[in-house]
């Protein structure tokens, strides 16, 4: 653990150094049960997931988070030689269905996003929102292993870089035909690549209970316990955002969007739409 830790704080001393850093001491809605076992649900993914990568190891080090877990990552950073050692040396861990559960029948507390690569490229400094994919595995997985879900939000994290509209577009396109997820982004400066100086405000919600295990849940229960997280991340949003973003942005909200389901049909497939306390928006892919 020791390494790890090393290693966590000279990424966050880097993070630092490149003016990122955290703008206050973390908050919780509710106090946290460290006997428990947690699924910790962040938002947003943001350009690079900075933060989460950064803090994927040394918080509970440090005192400020009460419990240790691992972050869960996209696999291609996994395949990225120099990356994916420092990732192992964090206890980061792939982000598929073998792992995860492997982790939580063990056990371990875990970090996932659930928008992944889908929601990285879609980016906004301009619009928070948070994406859910169509089947919401990770509310599935949770009710395996009857783990809580904790939702966190990252105020600041879509503010690190600048994403343009054409920037997104071509992210999209690159992704669609090669697999690879590369975000054209600049920062200070307008320099590709360089960070802005910006403040990150972490704050966790409460937690959201999922019941009995089940290795078979029905639709019906995923689908209200989904309901429950999302309330719940509408309230911790609405709480803390006018003191964590600018103006601008907190007057915006907080747009939830759920991911339809692929279609082999050519045509255009009806959207989702989720009834939230906050923002209604819905996507089909």
């Amino acid at each position: 653990k020791w390494m790890s830790h090393i290693v966590g704080l000279l990424v966050g001393l880097t993070g630092a150094l490149l003016g990122i850093s955290r703008g206050s001491p973390d908050s919780f809605l509710t106090p946290i049960d460290q006997s428990r076992q947690y699924m910790l649900v962040w938002h947003p993914h943001g350009a690079f997931a900075t933060i989460p990568v950064a803090f994927a190891s040394y918080p509970a080090a440090l005192g400020w988070f009460p419990f240790r877990y691992h972050a869960l990552i996209a696999d291609v950073l996994f395949d990225t030689p120099g990356v994916r050692e420092m990732l192992m040396i964090m206890g980061a861990k792939r982000v598929n269905r073998r792992s995860v559960e492997r982790l939580l029948e063990a056990g371990h507390n875990v970090a996932i996003q659930p928008g992944g690569i889908y929601e990285q490229l879609r980016t906004d400094p301009r619009q928070e929102k948070a994406y859910f994919p169509p089947n919401l595995g990770f509310i599935r997985q949770a009710i395996k292993v009857g783990s809580p879900l904790l939702p966190a939000y990252l105020f600041g994290e879509n503010q690190i870089f600048n994403v343009s509209e054409s920037g997104r577009a071509i992210a999209q396109w690159i992704h669609k035909h090669t697999g690879v997820p590369i975000l054209p982004v600049t920062g200070r400066f307008s320099l590709p690549g360089l960070p802005k100086s910006t403040k990150i405000h972490i704050r966790v919600g409460r937690p959201v209970e999922v019941g009995e295990k089940s290795d078979n849940p029905t639709k019906q229960r995923v689908q209200e316990i989904f309901k429950r997280y999302v309330e719940a991340l509408q309230e911790l949003f609405d709480r803390y955002k006018d003191e964590c973003l600018p103006p601008s942005i907190a007057a915006r909200g907080l747009k939830i969007i759920v991911r339809e389901k692929r279609r082999k049909s050519r045509s255009k497939s009806p959207k989702i739409e989720l009834q939230t306390a906050g923002p209604i928006a819905t996507a089909a892919l």
